[in-house]
């Protein structure tokens, strides 16, 4: 879950590096005139921001490995900004590869060792690997140094994890704090209820995220597992059209379209029971 630019970012002098200064204006990454026209930047020219970008497209499409290239390419490119640190640590995760997480979350807490992102991670890294006591005292420090909305989100996992009800509410209080880039913090706060099968928390977190991105195809994907399980079937069968309208060549939905069609009536009746 990187943070985007949800806020101002620490550069590793401790210098206040505002957003606008990590992106250039949409539409202009990746892209450089010739002749009067706009052609596709080669890759090794895309420096910082180009890199950034790439990764952030990839992380919150669903193609984790694609976003872990991304954010190494940034951080070779320049490892002052904690952004990058953060992308890459988040893929890790999402990847299982949590030894390789922890060596990385390490690093960073070198370069940001006061950073309540980085720490935020440390925190998310002890829940996953069962040191949930731990992982809320981490969590607690971190947001006693900055309640930002990755501050909250991780929060909500970690308690989540550790079956505390009170998780709903870090949630919310992650998206009260978000930026023009909520719908992130909408699709990773249904995510993580979806990831420990808890559909019907999971269920208005995505639905918001739908609603506020309706052109990401994976939010809709997304969307549409967890209808799919509560056994919401035509709504599922909306979402999925329409994560399919906007990315016909994903394969992972075309799979879930079939099962939609092909549910059986005991596991409609199990969804409907589940609710």
């Amino acid at each position: 879950m990187p943070p985007g630019r949800f806020s101002k970012l620490q550069s590793g002098s401790g210098n206040v590096i505002q957003p606008d200064k990590l992106t250039p204006p949409p539409g202009t990454v990746g892209r450089q005139k010739k002749g009067g026209h706009e052609v596709p930047l080669e890759e090794d020219d895309r420096g910082y921001a180009g890199f950034i970008q790439l990764a952030d497209e990839a992380f919150y499409s669903g193609r984790y490995r694609e976003a872990l290239r991304y954010y190494s390419r940034a951080l070779q490119d320049d490892n002052s900004h904690v952004v990058p640190w953060i992308g890459q640590i988040s893929a890790l995760i999402e990847l299982k590869q949590y030894k390789e997480a922890e060596l990385w979350t390490n690093r960073a807490l070198e370069n940001f060792p006061e950073d309540p992102s980085v720490l935020s991670q440390r925190a998310r890294m002890l829940a996953l690997t069962g040191n949930l006591k731990r992982a809320i005292g981490v969590s607690d420090y971190a947001l006693g140094i900055g309640g930002s909305p990755w501050a909250w989100l991780a929060r909500g996992e970690v308690l989540v994890s550790a079956g505390e009800k009170n998780a709903l509410f870090c949630f919310d209080k992650a998206v009260e704090a978000a930026d023009a880039e909520r719908w992130r913090i909408l699709l990773e706060a249904g995510r993580c209820y979806l990831r420990r099968r808890q559909w019907a928390s999971a269920e208005p977190f995505l639905r918001r995220a739908a609603e506020t991105k309706p052109d990401n195809f994976f939010v809709w994907y997304e969307y549409a597992i967890v209808l799919t399980e509560l056994n919401f079937t035509d709504r599922a069968r909306d979402a999925i059209e329409r994560c399919l309208q906007l990315r016909s060549d994903f394969r992972a939905a075309k799979d879930l379209e079939i099962k939609l069609y092909r549910r059986p009536f005991l596991k409609r009746l199990l969804g409907i029971l589940r609710r």
